[in-house]
């Protein structure tokens, strides 16, 4: 590899994200603004990657739901409840 190939190939290192640091950074955008670089780098990786961009779908639906959540009275949640039977039989399950 000659001189220029590597600092190429140093500088898309630097702007090009893995998986694992795209989705950190999906996750951070949820709570904080993200800098302009962490914005360009997290958008030039959800070009590419449609895992990536899946999980920003699914995280963003998540959070959606969470704050929707706290709006709904709680007689009207959709908490649901196991029954006495439905224990036993889970109680006995786990047993075996």
């Amino acid at each position: 590899m000659n001189k220029a190939q590597k600092i190429w190939t140093k500088s898309m290192d630097k702007i090009m994200l893995n998986c694992d640091t795209a989705t950190l950074l999906i996750t951070k955008g949820e709570f904080t603004r993200l800098s302009c670089v962490e914005q360009l780098q997290l958008k030039m990786h959800l070009a590419g990657c449609k895992f990536c961009r899946r999980f920003k779908k699914q995280s963003e639906f998540i959070s959606y739901a969470i704050r929707r959540a706290d709006q709904i009275p709680a007689k009207e949640s959709l908490r649901l409840y196991l029954t006495e039977e439905q224990k036993k039989k889970m109680k006995e399950k786990v047993k075996v």
